[in-house]
């Protein structure tokens, strides 16, 4: 069976997509983590302390905000920048047995699904993971609930995890 759809971005939508991206991407450790690092940094300031310890806690808990902050920003202004570069706001989505394109004004993919090694499902988006840093956006309010089954189907029989 083949299925296609019209999908429709926008800025608000990809802003939700890089959100759901980097929410997953820096997890609920990473933010524990830093969390307990900005206890133990206080902590030390309040007894008055000024040792090499404050000072690695303070180093470690900047860089693990500039981190997560770059991480977004850096995916938020790449999605955005492919976002306006496709011209219009519409691609087309193909999906069959074996593969799916997507093609719009800036350019066409075709892909086989096993290239899909995860889906995050949010209410609003699906993310495509290619690899750790890249993945696809699909507009879930462009996709039928028959195709929607299609595509959890396709990246299940060849190998991908479903998230969400």
């Amino acid at each position: 069976m083949n299925y296609e759809t019209t999908l429709t971005y926008s800025e608000p939508l990809i802003r939700q997509a890089v959100f759901a991206f980097w929410r997953r991407s820096v997890g609920v450790g990473f933010l524990v983590a830093l969390l307990l690092i900005a206890l133990g940094l206080a902590f030390y300031l309040a007894r008055g302390e000024v040792s090499w310890v404050v000072g690695v806690l303070g180093t470690v808990f900047t860089f693990g905000v500039l981190f997560i902050v770059a991480l977004y920003f850096v995916h938020y202004r790449n999605s955005l920048a492919k976002f306006r570069d496709m011209g219009s706001p519409y691609a087309t989505f193909r999906a069959d047995h074996s593969s799916f394109t997507i093609s719009a004004d800036s350019g066409t993919a075709t892909l086989q699904w096993a290239v899909v090694k995860e889906l995050w499902q949010t209410p609003n988006v699906w993310l495509l993971l290619y690899s750790k840093a890249h993945f696809s956006t699909l507009p879930v309010a462009c996709l039928s609930p028959e195709m929607q089954s299609f595509i959890l189907q396709r990246i299940q029989a060849a190998g991908g995890k479903i998230v969400g």
